[in-house]
């Protein structure tokens, strides 16, 4: 169903906006309406350009990683399980076709980091990969461990410290994950885990903020980083080549309850403190049931642009 909604005032009066283009904008601002002065919480600040390819603030990061084992539990890992978006099956294609040509076997093995309940890891599968789904949270770990099959083995451990052996994987591959490691540690770990030659994959689905309802659903959602073209993640080149990137864009059908739902599986929302959500959910629901104009059970098309970076692993070439 269309989402062209006639454009109507918000009740209460919004802050100037940016100049910015749309798909440079942080995610971060409040929306109209309140609750009440209570209710309002300040903005989190807007991250540095140099800090936008990880949250650059370590303690931030820590803090902000750890909302999905601190404030959650296996409802909560199953409700992101059903509710986060998966991944077009032309990147996971992608991913196990380079791990196939660096490992010169059908069924190469493959490391997903921050695995999560194992959305990446379970496409990976079906792909023809076999894989260690890398994941410190305990009720995601869980979730991922009801659904193990041959061929797909969840490893306890973080990004930076995985436990897996030295050269144990044809390709490692974060997923919606990059930007929560520690920089320096994941790649070190990367080419521990690495054979010489082997392919590292980093995904990251976006909502499409080029489409305007859009942008402005994600500032209200606070959903964290946005799309920016040709953006790519820093990487040592001295031991990995230069990223090859592929972007597909695709549409996910949702509700507008799905799209509430959604936006309580957001670390940002798990951190958040109850008067921070309750405004949040509060601005929400004006949002889509007043400004939008969407009724209860209503498709909504919802944009999504997924973006792939491809390296191969040079080898130790330092000494």
């Amino acid at each position: 169903m269309s989402t062209d909604r006639t454009e109507v005032p918000p009740p209460l009066a919004e802050p100037e906006r940016s100049s910015t283009p749309q798909h440079c904008q942080s995610s971060e601002e409040p929306e109209a309406p309140v609750s009440s002065e209570s209710d309002q919480v300040p903005n989190r600040p807007r991250p540095l350009p140099s800090q936008r390819s990880a949250i650059g603030d370590s303690a931030a990061r820590r803090r902000l990683a750890a909302s999905f084992s601190d404030h959650s539990d296996l409802d909560d890992a199953q409700e992101y399980d059903r509710l986060r978006p998966r991944y077009p099956e032309a990147v996971v294609e992608a991913v196990v076709a380079a791990a196939r040509e660096s490992a010169e076997k059908a069924s190469p093995v493959c490391a997903d980091l921050g695995a999560g309940t194992g959305i990446m890891s379970r496409a990976l599968l079906r792909a023809g990969a076999q894989v260690y789904a890398v994941e410190p949270s305990e009720p995601m770990l869980q979730v991922l461990s009801e659904q193990q099959s041959p061929g797909l083995k969840a490893q306890p451990g973080t990004a930076e410290r995985t436990g897996l052996p030295q050269e144990a994987v044809d390709a490692v591959v974060a997923a919606q994950a990059w930007h929560w490691f520690d920089q320096d540690e994941v790649q070190a770990e990367i080419r521990r885990i690495l054979v010489p030659g082997g392919s590292l994959g980093v995904v990251g689905n976006y909502l499409d903020t080029s489409v305007a309802w859009v942008h402005r659903l994600t500032r209200i959602m606070r959903a964290g980083d946005v799309y920016r073209p040709g953006w790519s993640p820093a990487i040592d080149p001295v031991h990995f080549t230069a990223w090859e990137r592929q972007e597909h864009r695709w549409v996910r059908t949702i509700t507008p309850e799905g799209i509430r739902r959604l936006s309580r599986t957001l670390s940002s929302w798990l951190s958040a403190h109850d008067a921070d959500r309750r405004r949040r959910a509060a601005n929400l629901d004006w949002y889509l049931d007043e400004h939008m104009a969407f009724t209860p059970g209503e498709t909504v098309e919802l944009p999504y642009i997924t973006v792939l970076h491809m390296a191969r692993y040079r080898g130790n070439t330092v000494q």
